[in-house]
């Protein structure tokens, strides 16, 4: 099976044209308005790059950057054979040493500037191909981030059962009791729950026994079961060698690292060899139908389309934006770099997101964050990471 990843042209066809911020502030601004009540953003990972997360292409970019760098393939890390046990441990020690950055990552002005446009109803769902869970961070009630943030590419904060023990009898205990609570606490509000439509859940792995728990609360399991490795990643932090995060969410180690030596902690619920895997959509695998279904419907009903801080180098991302152009719907691209959109969307600011959006956000309010205390929050919250202090930041996936 051949699985190849997505590109982008190094430079777009067509002229690039110098906007201040002003000039985009009051673009952007206008394009939201005039769409009303039902635009539709779709962000990627430019938008994260002022919280220290660099992206997947583009100047600085990981691909651009580490021209040989070869993610892991769906395919690899559910190969049954030894093979894949050997695939699973690479990566789940390289995720073991990569997560923590990830974890430590805030969201920044265009975040809370997007859930501000939210709270003023200029953007009532949103698409995020991002899954350093940055929007759901920034966005200030946990349901509607649920209910309203569509994760197309899935999401780092959790973990899933892809395959089950062959033994397992659906319904059953869980066979690691203990575990399984640390990985499932109690949810605060049944809202804020997973939505099969918005995020991979249990549902979308048919061979899996249905598990989704915690990745935090899973690296802590790991660092309990692999001490070697845990005084190793804190020496790397005590030092300030940690490696750069790569976009699948591990880090890349030395030729011939022993990673038989890491214990790949199996899923709680199914025991023996069921297989967890970060509930990201790994190369080489499809979107969840109900959220795939989702995506198109959001399209459909939306008036416009706002494209932020991608390259729409998945065609996951670019059918959607092909699917608006098609249906005639205004289509803005505020994005550094050539896309793959270039040569269907016309209108494009080559600017960073933060500024502008913080800007849009600010006159669309309109003076409403005088009486509105959470909606001056958004306005006036987010810190920006700058180039320096990125140099050793995290990778997007």
């Amino acid at each position: 099976m051949r699985i190849s990843i997505p590109s982008i042209p190094n430079t777009s066809s067509r002229p690039s044209i110098e906007r201040t911020i002003n000039e985009a502030t009051e673009m952007v601004a206008s394009f939201l308005e005039r769409g009303g009540r039902n635009n539709l953003i779709m962000t990627g990972a430019g938008i994260s790059v002022d919280s220290g997360i660099a992206p997947y292409r583009g100047k600085g970019g990981h691909y651009t950057v580490h021209k040989t760098y070869r993610p892991i393939f769906y395919p690899e890390f559910v190969d049954p054979t030894s093979r894949g046990d050997q695939f699973r441990r690479r990566y789940w020690a390289r995720s073991f040493l990569g997560f923590k950055p990830v974890q430590r990552a805030h969201p920044n002005p265009g975040h809370y500037s997007i859930a501000a446009l939210q709270r003023l109803g200029h953007v009532p769902s949103y698409i995020t191909q991002n899954v350093d869970n940055l929007h759901h961070a920034a966005t200030p009630s946990a349901s509607l981030a649920a209910e309203s943030i569509l994760e197309l590419h899935g999401t780092l904060q959790s973990v899933i059962c892809v395959q089950a023990d062959p033994s397992y009898v659906h319904g059953s205990p869980p066979r690691d009791k203990d575990m399984y609570d640390r990985l499932c606490p109690p949810s605060t509000s049944s809202g804020a729950r997973p939505r099969p439509f918005n995020t991979p859940t249990g549902e979308a792995y048919p061979n899996g026994c249905g598990f989704r728990g915690s990745r935090s609360a899973y690296q802590e399991v790991m660092e309990e079961r692999n001490p070697k490795w845990h005084a190793h990643a804190q020496h790397l932090r005590e030092t300030r060698t940690e490696p750069k995060t790569n976009p699948d969410g591990d880090v890349a180690l030395p030729e011939g690292t022993d990673y038989q030596s890491f214990n790949a902690v199996p899923c709680p619920n199914c025991g023996g060899k069921g297989v967890l895997k970060p509930n990201v959509i790994m190369f080489g695998e499809s979107v969840p139908a109900p959220m795939r279904a989702r995506s198109f419907e959001v399209v459909d009903s939306a008036s416009s389309m706002l494209l932020v801080g991608t390259s729409l180098a998945t065609y996951s991302a670019y059918r959607l934006v092909k699917q608006a152009v098609e249906q005639n719907k205004p289509c803005l691209i505020l994005n550094v770099g050539p896309t793959r959109a270039d040569e269907i969307v016309a209108d494009k600011i080559e600017l960073g997101s933060s500024e502008v959006l913080r800007a849009v956000a600010k006159k669309l309010a309109k003076g409403r964050e005088e009486k509105d205390v959470v909606l001056r929050r958004l306005l006036e919250e987010g810190t920006v990471i700058t180039r320096e202090e990125r140099m050793k930041g995290v990778v997007s996936s």
